[in-house]
């Protein structure tokens, strides 16, 4: 996918409920009834959370062939809230990461949906882009190492807010350096599981969704990747790695 621009409390206790009137009962019974012929409760979706009450909706559909096979995400009763730390374990070290649930909601379910099944299990970053590029990124997620590969199914856009234009760059927004955003096929609605991780100030177009931020403390081993260079193999300044870099897997909190 060649995208960017080349992108408890104490639970407190209850009063002993009075015995239940038979008109209750016989309600309970037919909620029962109902909820056996339903097929009980929502399944849990592949990463092994169930769909919650309360969330969003999002859309997942159809986009080719997997690179590994994958279950796609529960589209209902997405967390659109609160924030999920990760740790990228890669050949270059450890890169931490906060994921934003409020940024990019159903983008960083999927990724943490994958996360849970091993679709990133020892994949390449295969793109990293140096001077004289005008952005600088690694980017990851693609099993096949060829930018083309994907999960076989489609993240809708959540455009980010709150971006400073780029100076000199009509339509385009800086990115901040440690920002990580996921990446498309440069059509609406075309994210699959590729992210790219920014580790300089870079112009682009504000279509990316932010997923996070990488870690203050994680920032030098990107540095590092980068320092060694890139092949050039796409244009001056964009290509893989010339020191290869193997996302090894990406790490959820545990429960």
């Amino acid at each position: 996918m060649r995208t960017v621009p080349r992108r408890r409390a104490r639970p407190r206790p209850r009063a002993v409920p009075a015995a239940p009137s038979v008109a209750a009962a016989v309600l309970t019974t037919a909620v029962l009834a109902a909820a056996c012929s339903s097929g009980g409760p929502a399944a849990p979706d592949s990463a092994g959370a169930p769909e919650q009450a309360d969330g969003i909706s999002c859309s997942y559909p159809d986009s080719g062939s997997p690179a590994r096979p994958v279950e796609r995400p529960a589209s209902l009763g997405v967390p659109d809230a609160g924030t999920l730390p990760v740790t990228l374990r890669t050949s270059a070290g450890e890169i931490g990461v906060t994921l934003d649930r409020a940024s990019a909601p159903c983008a960083v379910h999927s990724l943490a949906s994958l996360a849970r099944q091993k679709f990133y299990v020892h994949t390449p970053c295969h793109r990293l882009t140096t001077p004289p590029a005008a952005v600088f990124l690694l980017q990851c997620g693609d099993p096949t190492g060829t930018g083309a590969g994907g999960p076989g199914y489609a993240v809708q856009d959540e455009p980010p807010a709150g971006l400073a234009p780029a100076p000199g760059a009509t339509g385009k927004a800086v990115y901040p350096r440690g920002t990580v955003a996921l990446s498309n096929h440069g059509v609406p609605d075309s994210g699959g599981s590729q992210f790219f991780l920014v580790y300089r100030d870079s112009p682009l177009p504000p279509t990316y969704s932010v997923l996070g931020s990488v870690d203050a403390a994680s920032l030098p081993v990107l540095d590092a990747i980068a320092a060694a260079g890139t092949d050039g193999a796409s244009s001056p300044g964009d290509g893989r790695p010339l020191k290869p870099v193997m996302l090894r897997s990406i790490v959820l909190p545990s429960g």
